[in-house]
């Protein structure tokens, strides 16, 4: 492995690091707002879009 193709691996590697973090932050925000009641399902369409889409 040459130095290119390991500066390319750490920065792929940093990159997925950044990613996952941002992904956990977001999913316990998720978690968060589902239990304070804000969010009753992660799947349930909102009733306002309901109603805009038959109008």
């Amino acid at each position: 492995m040459d130095f290119t193709q390991k500066m390319r691996l750490r920065g792929k590697a940093e990159e997925d690091l950044y990613f996952a973090q941002q992904d956990s932050e977001l999913i316990e925000a998720l978690h968060e707002m589902q239990k304070s009641g804000e969010i009753d399902s992660w799947h349930k369409i909102p009733k306002h879009s309901d109603e805009q889409n038959k109008q």
